[in-house]
């Protein structure tokens, strides 16, 4: 198969059907996955935590690790789930928003339910990222992300991390719009 089918816009649509419209096979959980979020809304209010790690990262961070050859690298250089076209800016994510933000009803809750059991899944979720386009150093950034989920994960349980892994994720798609907007 030739490489450059990989950086197809065809494979691109492909991959995100795959990864992100898989969401949309779980319509029928949609009102439970709103009713745990109204459950654990209460932790929502610890996601500027996990928010500010990668604030600091991205702000402080980023752009010298970003030179280490290897942990830069990225099969697609930028998280698939912003939509296929994301590298082309707000334009190319805005149309995916609405399907990111029902994406992150499922996903952030089967996130927590099976990578929030031990520390070693932990690490698991925070490589899994790598799948979706991240560069490396993002994923390891994920690491203390993923262990502040697991805390409020184990001493207030799947409802609240998912609450506030739900919120957090929404924080990081407010900043990036803004980032683009600004």
């Amino acid at each position: 198969m030739d490489i450059s089918f990989f950086d197809s816009d065809a494979f691109l649509i492909g991959y995100y059907v795959f990864t992100v419209g898989a969401s949309l096979l779980l319509i029928k959980d949609t009102k439970k996955r709103v009713l745990d979020l109204k459950a654990g809304i209460g932790s929502i209010k610890y996601a500027p935590i996990a928010f500010g790690i990668l604030a600091v990262y991205v702000l402080f961070v980023f752009e010298y690790v970003d030179q280490i050859p290897i942990l830069n690298w990225s099969w697609l250089g930028y998280n698939i789930a912003f939509g296929p076209f994301a590298e082309q800016g707000m334009l190319g994510i805005i149309p995916f928003v609405p399907l990111l933000i029902y994406m992150f009803l499922h996903i952030n809750y089967f996130e927590e339910f099976y990578f929030r059991k031990s520390k070693k899944m932990v690490l698991v979720w925070a490589l899994i990222h790598i799948g979706m386009g991240i560069k490396i150093h993002m994923a390891l950034v994920l690491i203390p992300i993923g262990f502040v989920f697991k805390y409020i994960y184990d001493k207030k349980g799947i409802k609240h991390s998912y609450a506030m892994h739900f919120a957090t994720n929404i924080l990081v798609v407010g900043m990036l719009f803004l980032s683009f907007v600004l």
